[in-house]
């Protein structure tokens, strides 16, 4: 069953690659995204390079710590890998100075810790250049 999911979203065959070295986000991340678009996971950046040769993902989500400490390298390695990607880091709240260099980068976004199904959703909709889900309020009596 898909819960949330926009006709829209049903009938496009979207590839989202989630790398995450913390099994509990990359799963959680996997989970929040499956009902509207094909996700794989990788912990390791190589793991995911490695695929990218095969399949081309229309959006790539990364932890801040497997960008390292040398960003630009790894986001050179996927870019040669995949030109036209989009790219969202999943940084803590704090995560200010860094969030510039990753911009500088490439980089399309930013989902901030902790994670929650709505927000997920809503910035890959955003990344993925789809209209945003209206959220309507049901109130009850």
């Amino acid at each position: 069953m898909q819960i949330g999911v926009t006709s829209e979203e049903a009938v496009t065959n979207r590839c989202v690659f989630v790398i995450h070295g913390c099994e509990i986000s990359r799963t959680a991340l996997q989970l929040m995204l499956q009902d509207e678009y094909e996700t794989h996971e990788w912990s390791t950046v190589d793991q995911a390079l490695a695929r990218l040769r095969e399949r081309r993902p229309d959006l790539l989500i990364i932890g801040e710590s497997e960008l390292g400490a040398d960003t630009a390298c790894v986001m050179d390695r996927i870019r040669d890998a995949s030109p036209n990607t989009r790219i969202l880091v999943v940084a803590g709240a704090s995560a200010g100075a860094p969030h510039r260099s990753w911009q500088a980068a490439g980089v399309c976004g930013l989902l901030a810790q902790p994670l929650t199904v709505e927000a997920v959703r809503r910035k890959v909709r955003l990344a993925l250049g789809l209209r945003a889900a209206l959220a309507i309020g049901v109130e009850t009596g």
